[in-house]
């Protein structure tokens, strides 16, 4: 079994009234060489500047970041899953 270690960063403290604008992930295994990294635009006009500067970029940044439902993180990601040749199962 292998196991990714994944984390999120969002434009505000809670789902639903906030946006995830970036995601990671890294096999964790020896070398840690099998990474992943996307970003993604904010779904909802709600924001709050100090949670977003933990991301390091700016609301404007996050405007400009590809559409969540045609992004090509999302899709990539899975790709790159597969490339390692790891089974997962990926809800979104």
């Amino acid at each position: 079994m292998s196991y990714f270690m994944v984390d999120v960063e969002a434009d505000g403290p809670c789902p639903g009234r906030y946006s995830m604008v970036s995601f990671g992930a890294i096999l964790v295994k020896p070398g840690l060489d099998v990474t992943f990294h996307g970003r993604l635009k904010p779904v909802s006009e709600s924001f709050d500047a100090a949670a977003l500067a933990v991301s390091g970029v700016t609301r404007a940044e996050t405007l400009a970041f590809p559409e969540p439902l045609r992004s090509e993180a999302r899709r990539d990601f899975q790709t790159k899953l597969v490339r390692s040749r790891h089974s997962a199962t990926i809800c979104w």
